[in-house]
C-alpha cells in the first residue's frame, strides 16, 4: 500500500515532475499530464467557485488523488482498492517535501529546466509507502524558511484551521495537518504572521515556548545549509 505514482503539473499543463515506475500506464508522462490537466480544467469550469475541481477520480485500474497549491497541480496515483484516508496523508507529506526541496525554483515565474526535478526520484521511491509519523518528522525538519519550519512544528500544538485563519491569502492547507506558506509572501505578511504566532503561543503555552520552537527551526536550517 502506498503511492504508485506522483505527478506535478504547472498551470499550463506541463509536467514538471513525474514518477510512474509503480504503475502499469504505458503512455508518455506529457500525455498523461495533459489528460489530467484537461479534466481538472473542465471540472473547474462547471462551477462559479474558482477553488472547485476534482479531488479524486477512479478509473478501471487506477485512482487519482488531486491536490492544487499555488499554481501547481499535484496528482497521486494509487490502487483503486486502497483506502484514500490511508494514502492521502502520504501524498500530502510528499507534496510538502517536494515544495520544500525545490522552493527556490518554484519561486520563479517560469521554470525553463525541468531536469532539476528528476532528483526527487530517490526521495519518492524511499518514502512513497512510508509511515505517516516518519514522513511528518522529515517534513518538520527540512523546511526551506523559518516561517515554514515554525508552522510545521506549531501544527502539533494548534488546530490547523485556526492557524490558517491568521492569513488565508498566503497560508494554504496541504492536508489535514499541513500548511504551506506561499512562496511569494511579502516581508510585511511574514512579520505579521510571526507576531500573531508568538502571541498565540505565549498566551496558551507561556513565554519561552515560541523561542524554543524557532531556535530548533533555525538549527535545522543551518544544518541544511551545511549539507547543501
Amino acid at each position: 500500500m502506498g503511492l504508485n505514482g506522483f505527478i506535478v503539473i504547472d498551470q499550463a499543463g506541463t509536467p514538471l515532475y513525474s514518477n510512474l515506475h509503480y504503475t502499469k500506464l504505458g503512455m508518455q508522462p506529457a500525455l498523461i499530464a495533459g489528460f489530467i490537466s484537461a479534466i481538472q480544467t473542465f471540472s473547474t469550469q462547471l462551477s462559479t467557485d474558482n477553488s472547485s475541481g476534482i479531488s479524486e477520480m477512479t478509473m478501471q485500474n487506477i485512482k487519482l488523488l488531486y491536490r492544487h497549491l499555488e499554481s501547481y497541480t499535484f496528482v497521486g496515483l494509487i490502487d483503486p482498492s486502497d483506502k484514500i484516508k490511508d494514502i492521502e496523508v502520504i501524498l500530502e507529506n510528499i507534496i510538502c517535501a517536494f515544495l520544500a526541496k525545490y522552493h527556490k525554483y518554484l519561486c520563479e515565474d517560469t521554470i525553463q529546466d525541468t531536469a532539476k526535478f528528476q532528483g526527487f526520484d530517490l526521495f519518492f521511491e524511499k518514502w512513497r509507502a512510508a509511515k505517516e509519523k516518519d514522513l511528518a518528522k522529515y517534513c518538520e525538519n527540512s523546511s526551506p524558511t523559518l516561517l515554514q519550519g515554525t508552522l510545521n512544528k506549531l501544527v502539533n500544538f494548534f488546530p490547523t484551521s485556526d492557524l490558517l485563519k491568521i492569513n488565508p491569502q498566503v497560508l494554504k492547507s496541504i492536508g489535514r495537518k499541513l500548511i504551506w506558506v506561499d512562496t511569494k509572501i511579502s516581508s510585511e505578511d511574514e512579520s505579521a504572521i510571526f507576531s500573531e504566532l508568538r502571541k498565540r503561543t505565549d498566551t496558551i503555552y507561556g513565554p519561552g515556548m515560541f523561542e524554543t520552537v524557532t531556535k530548533e527551526v533555525k538549527k535545522n536550517l543551518q544544518t541544511q545549509e551545511l549539507l547543501s
